[in-house]
């Protein structure tokens, strides 16, 4: 079995810089009832409408180049806030996929993720989103991503996680909810996984 990446700090300034401005909005006092950790997927997500979607005050704590490896290192330095938040959403898996990380790496890492995210903000539900459809990057096909989405599902039932499917969410024709560039999501894109966030917080 492989063994999930060491925390590792973002690789570029500009994520550094952006990861000391996440510190600087959690050092000013904010006391979210929701927080989403994660890449740009996560970044890009507005904050009114992971409010609406969840129905509690959300702290979008998302940076762009995330991988798995990168938010443990962030969420390191998050922690010495006090957050008690009801609810917290990873969506983080893309980057390390990108990267060819096998499965087995990505889901450890995300089981030492959510161990961490317990011991530091104790949240009673997590959500653990699936990689969205994507243009497939250098050395990997459709299948990886598919066989990484299981996985990431297997993770959820073992760690009593709710699952957010983003290929149910995006639908037969997910490329109407991407940007050109066929990896972000569109506003459309973000709707229709505001929708299943919301469908899966209630249970269905």
């Amino acid at each position: 079995m492989s063994a999930a990446r060491l925390p590792a700090p973002p690789a570029k300034a500009s994520g550094l810089k952006r990861h000391r401005a996440v510190l600087a909005r959690l050092a000013a006092g904010v006391s979210p009832e929701a927080v989403a950790l994660g890449d740009s997927l996560v970044a890009g997500w507005p904050e009114s409408d992971l409010t609406a979607a969840t129905g509690l005050a959300a702290l979008n704590l998302g940076l762009p180049g995330d991988r798995v490896q990168t938010t443990r290192w962030r969420l390191s330095a998050m922690a010495a806030f006090a957050l008690r938040p009801r609810l917290a959403l990873l969506m983080v898996a893309t980057n390390s996929f990108a990267d060819r990380d096998d499965c087995e790496t990505i889901t450890a890492g995300l089981a030492a993720l959510v161990a961490e995210l317990r011991a530091a903000w104790t949240p009673p539900a997590i959500v653990l989103a699936t990689v969205p459809w994507r243009e497939a990057p250098p050395g990997r096909r459709e299948a990886d991503r598919l066989a990484l989405n299981a996985a990431l599902g297997a993770l959820a039932r073992a760690e009593s996680l709710l699952l957010l499917d983003c290929d149910a969410a995006l639908g037969p024709d997910p490329a109407t909810g991407l940007e050109p560039d066929r990896l972000h999501l569109n506003p459309h894109g973000y709707a229709a996984l505001s929708g299943a966030l919301a469908g899966a917080l209630r249970g269905g």
